[in-house]
C-alpha cells in the first residue's frame, strides 16, 4: 500500500526581525498565509531497519522529513520504517517553507503535530490548519487571524537564499523595529488586504535590504507587479521568491532568470 500526501507551504505577507536571542535564534513578527505548494510525498512501508527518503531535487544535510521521523521515534511514537519519495515543485532556498510543509504533512499523518516546534520554525504553523496567522517568537507562537483569502502569483528566480547567511548579514546591519510597531504594522496589512482592490504597494520585509545588495533585480520584479496593477508585492521569508497579491489572475511576462511561477 502507498500513501500519497499533498503538502502546504507558507507565504510571509510581512516579516520583521526584532532581535537575536541568546540561544542564537531570532525573534520575529510575521503575517503568514498557507498555500498549496505542489509538493507531494509518496510513502510506503520499508522492509529495512531504516527510513529511505529520496527527493527529485538535491537537499543539503539531513532531510527535514527524515528529521521529523527521527524525532517522532525519539519521543516514543511506535512507527515502522518508511520509504518516502518526495516530489518537490518548489526548490530549496525560496523562502516558502516548502520543506517545512513536507515535514508537517508527515507529522499530521502520524498524529504527531505536537512535535512540530522540535522539527523546524515554520512547521508549527503548517501543522496548525490555520489559513492566516500572526506568527512570532521563533515561529512557535501562532495567533489565528480571520482574514480575507488572498490570491496572487509567486515568481521564483534562479538564485537561492541561505537563511543562516541572510540572518548573519541582518545581524551586522542591526534592527530598527520593535515588537509593538511590528504587530501594528502587520495588522494594518491584514486590514488593508480586506479592502478589495486597495493599493498597498511594497510590503515590509527586513531581509529585503540584505537581498537588494546582491540582487538589485528585485526592483525589476516589483515593477512587473506594479505595472500589472497588483494590490501589493514583496519578498517571502528570507527570499528568494517574490509575490504579488492580485484579485484577478494574470499571465505576466517574466525575465529569463525566473525559473518557476506559482499561482495561489
Amino acid at each position: 500500500m502507498r500513501v500519497i500526501l499533498p503538502c502546504l507551504a507558507k507565504l510571509n505577507l510581512s516579516l520583521r526581525v526584532i532581535n537575536k536571542r541568546t540561544d542564537g535564534y531570532h525573534n520575529i513578527v510575521s503575517a503568514f498565509i498557507g498555500i498549496n505548494s505542489g509538493d507531494v510525498l509518496y510513502i510506503s512501508e520499508s522492509n529495512s531497519r531504516a527510513d529511505v527518503v529520496t527527493c527529485n531535487l538535491h537537499i543539503q544535510g539531513e532531510n527535514i522529513v527524515a528529521k521529523a521521523l527521527r524525532i517522532a521515534r525519539e519521543e516514543g511514537f511506535k512507527i515502522p520504517y518508511f520509504n518516502i519519495k518526495i516530489h518537490k515543485s518548489i526548490p530549496p532556498g525560496s523562502g516558502l517553507g516548502a520543506g517545512s510543509g513536507n515535514a508537517a504533512a508527515v507529522l499530521q499523518w502520524l498524529g504527531a503535530e505536537r512535535l512540530a516546534p522540535k522539527v523546524g520554525a515554520d512547521v508549527a504553523f503548517l501543522c496548525s490548519g490555520m489559513k492566516t496567522a500572526i506568527v512570532s517568537g521563533i515561529g512557535d507562537r501562532i495567533e489565528k487571524v480571520n482574514a480575507q483569502d488572498v490570491h496572487g502569483v509567486i515568481a521564483i528566480p534562479n538564485w537561492e537564499t541561505n537563511t543562516k547567511t541572510a540572518y548573519a548579514e541582518l545581524d551586522s546591519m542591526g534592527y530598527d523595529v520593535d515588537i509593538m510597531l511590528a504587530r501594528k504594522e502587520l495588522i494594518d496589512v491584514y486590514h488593508a488586504n480586506a479592502s478589495a482592490g486597495k493599493k498597498i504597494g511594497l510590503l515590509p520585509n527586513d531581509f529585503l535590504k540584505v537581498l537588494l545588495r546582491t540582487h538589485p533585480k528585485y526592483n525589476e520584479l516589483f515593477r512587473i507587479f506594479q505595472n500589472a496593477n497588483a494590490e501589493a508585492w514583496g519578498v517571502t521569508g528570507s527570499g528568494s521568491a517574490v509575490f504579488g497579491l492580485m484579485s484577478r489572475p494574470a499571465i505576466l511576462k517574466w525575465p529569463e532568470y525566473i525559473k518557476h511561477v506559482l499561482y495561489f
